[in-house]
């Protein structure tokens, strides 16, 4: 039996620029890639997408922060499932699936458009009316911008 023959492959098709952006305006969360000496370092983060950037909240310090003084350059992906395919045999079994990858440089956002991202995040996320940020939060938190250099998508449906 040829196994390469038994494997179900549905077609992935190239998503159009249009699309992979409406994927980044509508999920809720994506993982952001880094690397540092050869050591790969990925974290699931909640996020907005604005013209052609993406921006991520965070602490003022941790991990990530260590990666990205060292190097700047980043990979970020959202994925959205669809159903399972089953068949006679596990060869059949796959998902559907879009998703979209970017790549890009990072850097601190630290100017004064920092809170109007920092509103679209929460207006991304907010359920109900909430109150504005207290300022002694807002001094122990950062955006993450990344400034988009390539990105593309890919469905498999």
């Amino acid at each position: 039996m040829n196994l390469q023959n038994e494997v179900l492959s549905l077609p992935k098709v190239d998503l159009p620029i249009d699309r992979c952006e409406e994927i980044l305006d509508r999920e809720e969360f994506g993982y952001l890639g880094m690397s540092r000496g050869g050591q790969p370092y990925c974290i699931p983060v909640n996020f907005v997408y604005s013209r052609g950037r993406i921006y991520i909240h965070t602490g003022l310090k941790g991990l990530k922060w260590e990666f990205l003084a060292e190097n700047p350059r980043v990979c970020f992906t959202v994925s959205v499932p669809g159903a399972k395919r089953t068949g006679e045999s596990p060869c059949h079994y796959t998902y559907e699936f879009e998703s979209v990858i970017v790549f890009g440089t990072a850097s601190k956002l630290e100017d004064p458009d920092s809170l109007e991202y920092l509103n679209r995040l929460i207006d991304k996320y907010r359920t109900a009316p909430v109150l504005p940020v207290p300022e002694e939060k807002l001094a122990k938190l950062l955006l993450i911008k990344i400034d988009i250099e390539e990105i593309s998508g890919r469905q498999n449906l």
